[in-house]
Parts: C-alpha cells; structure tokens; sequence
C-alpha cells in the first residue's frame, strides 16, 4: 500500500483511502476485476515491471491523463484537457471522482500564471463550426440558469446536467471557427462555467476533480486576458487549500491572486483575496498576519465602487466564487465535513460583521481560525 501510494505522488496524484484501495486490491486478486490504466500504470511503476511483464493488456493508456493535474502547456492543451475531463465526469469515472487534489498543482498552477506573458493575439481557427458572439452568449445564459440552480439547491444538485451540456454543446465551440475577439470572450465565459463546475464538485466533495476543474479555468481565463477572473479562480483553489487543511498553500495562492491581477484589481477583488489570506492564516495561529489581513480587506470594501466592478461579482451581493444558498433538508447526509456554499458563506458573513461593525478583530479571527478548515482532510473515503 505503502509503495503505491509513493508511486502515485511521484506522478502529482493522490489515491483514495486505504479503505477503498484495498478494496480493488482484493477483488484483482480474486479476479473480479482488472488494474485499469490508472491503476496498471502505479503498479508497473511499484514493481519496476512492464504490463505485459504483469500481464495486463493495456499500458499508460489515455486514461492516465485524465488524473493528470498539471498545468496545461497551451490553449489547444487546456480544450484537451477540459473536453477529457467534462467526459470521464458524465461518464462518472471512478479514479477521477475519488482522487485527491494534488499539491504540486497548486504551486505549479500559480507561478506559471503569475510569470506567463500576455497571450498572444490568436489566429483565427479554420476548422469546425463557425461561432459568434451570440453563440457566446447563449453559453452564458445556460451558464447562469445553472448557477441559480446551485445557488438554491446545491452543488450536485444538476451538476450532472451542467457538464453534459459542457461536454455536448460548449466542446464543440471551443473548437470552432472563431476570430479573436470571439475566441477571447468564448474563452472567459468558458472559463467562468468550468470554475461553477469546479464549486459544484467542491461542495459534492470530489475534490481531486475540483481541483482539476479550477485548473482547467485557470489556463482558459489565461487565454481569454481575463486577470480578473483569473484571480478569482486562484482565490478559489484557496478556499478549498483551507478547507482541506493545506493552509500555508492557501495563503500563498491568496497571495498570488492579489499580486496577478493588481493592476487591474478592484476593491471588492482585493478584498477577496486578503480575506482568503486572512482565512488560511487564521488556521496556523499567525495573528498579527491574519489581523493585517483582515484589516486590508476591511479597508478594501470601503472604498469599493460597483460601477468598476465585473458583472460576475455585482451580479450577486454574495461573495464572488462563494455564491451562497439555501441549506439542504437536514435529512440528507452529507460526507463529514462539507458545507453548502450557504453554510461557509454565513460564517463568513458573521465574521465581517463582528470586524466591520464592533472592531472585534480578536472575535473575528478566533471565528475564522474555528470554521476556517472545517476539517483537516475533509473528502470522500
């Protein structure tokens, strides 16, 4: 088990737990089932043998890269990437929605963002359907009736629904026909619902596959020149670096959304991320940081102006990438240790208050430092 385990961190995955690992452990050696190509590839890397050496028929196969969090190297990667992921979703791939996140991603994802040049004017693409701005904005449309539902009913609640019609209808835009203005605003609004797909799959505890989500949103808001929402999506994977108890990952992901888009950084933005700093820093005991934190965010949203703000966050008075929702029926059980949206929002709410109306910096950072994490590795077993 041990030597698996290594073998899976030497390729940036992490297995499920050992409950569930040795269950397919077991039922290879009874021979109810075969190592697929995730599984074979870990195990000829364990015994340094080939498949064939171990009898199976497949090698590193194509499902290996569906495991895959690393940064995608170009546009044409990351619509790779996105449409592999969007599939073995809807096909419900089990590897895929039971794996971890990986740390090296978080750290890898971010410097490349932070050190990338400006994208490039790109050429028009000639293969495909032709796509316009219309096209776009039917995307978005679809994109938001989603986000309602999941403001009101849950993460899973249509995310199955959502990422088919990712998979059926925005895949084949992506590669379309499309000019550059064109590719660029397709390219954002793509981005903005594959960071919803990644929130959904948060809030349904499949971590690894939000992490993959928020990678593969990262590398498209990239492409689009959209920093803003790239910075948010950075705050994302921050928020959920906290909640599984990788704080001082969180707080340097926080770091490098404020330092990435500071250029055109809003108050409301800026305040996100110092709040999301503040959020990790809490959980490592590190209070003058975290009151320093809090204290920008503060000062932040009171110079906030939501004429220069971006649609996706005055859209909604909530946190953005945080939309909160009612909670669920009590009677439906949920995976220890995770919240609705509406539940991380509302501690979040009371915390500002406690700051913003009686200056009780020690209340709110005791607060955050409570519910910060939740729990340490929250997650699917």
């Amino acid at each position: 088990m041990r030597e698996l385990r290594q073998a899976a961190a030497r390729r940036g995955h992490q297995l499920p737990a050992d409950a569930s690992v040795k269950r397919r452990i077991a039922s290879w050696e009874n021979g109810h089932s075969t190592p697929d190509d995730f599984y074979g590839t870990l195990l000829c890397d364990t015994y340094g043998v080939t498949a064939a050496e171990l009898g199976l028929a497949h090698g590193a196969g194509p499902d290996s890269a569906l495991l895959d969090a690393s940064y995608p190297a170009s546009p044409d990667a990351a619509i790779h990437a996105v449409g592999q992921l969007w599939r073995a979703d809807l096909s419900r791939y089990e590897p895929l929605l039971e794996a971890e996140p990986s740390e090296p991603a978080w750290s890898e994802a971010s410097l490349r963002w932070l050190v990338a040049p400006d994208p490039a004017p790109s050429q028009p693409l000639s293969g495909g359907m032709r796509v316009g701005l219309g096209d776009v904005a039917a995307v978005k449309t679809t994109a938001d009736m989603f986000a309602q539902l999941d403001d009101q009913f849950g993460g899973d609640h249509a995310r199955h629904a959502m990422i088919q019609y990712l998979g059926n209808d925005v895949l084949p835009l992506l590669r379309g026909h499309y000019t550059e203005q064109v590719g660029r605003a397709l390219f954002s609004t793509v981005a903005e619902v594959t960071l919803l797909a990644g929130w959904m799959s948060y809030d349904a505890c499949h971590h690894g596959l939000a992490q993959r989500y928020f990678l593969q949103a990262l590398r498209l808001a990239q492409d689009a020149n959209d920093r803003r929402l790239a910075g948010s999506i950075l705050s994302a994977m921050s928020h959920q670096a906290t909640f599984l108890g990788r704080y001082t990952q969180a707080a340097t992901l926080a770091r490098a959304a404020l330092m990435g888009i500071s250029p055109v950084a809003t108050p409301t933005l800026r305040a996100q991320f110092h709040a999301m700093e503040a959020r990790a820093l809490a959980r490592t005991g590190d209070v003058a940081t975290c009151g320093a934190a809090l204290s920008a965010a503060t000062r932040a949203l009171e110079s906030r102006n939501n004429d220069d703000e971006p649609e996706w966050i005055t859209s909604s008075t909530k946190p953005s990438g945080c939309r909160g929702r009612p909670l669920l029926p009590r009677r439906e059980q949920r995976p220890t240790g995770c919240l609705t949206r509406r539940e991380r929002y509302e501690w979040q709410s009371r915390t500002k208050r406690l700051l913003c109306n009686d200056g009780s910096r020690r209340r709110a950072l005791a607060s955050w430092g409570r519910r910060g994490g939740v729990s340490g590795r929250a997650g699917r077993a």
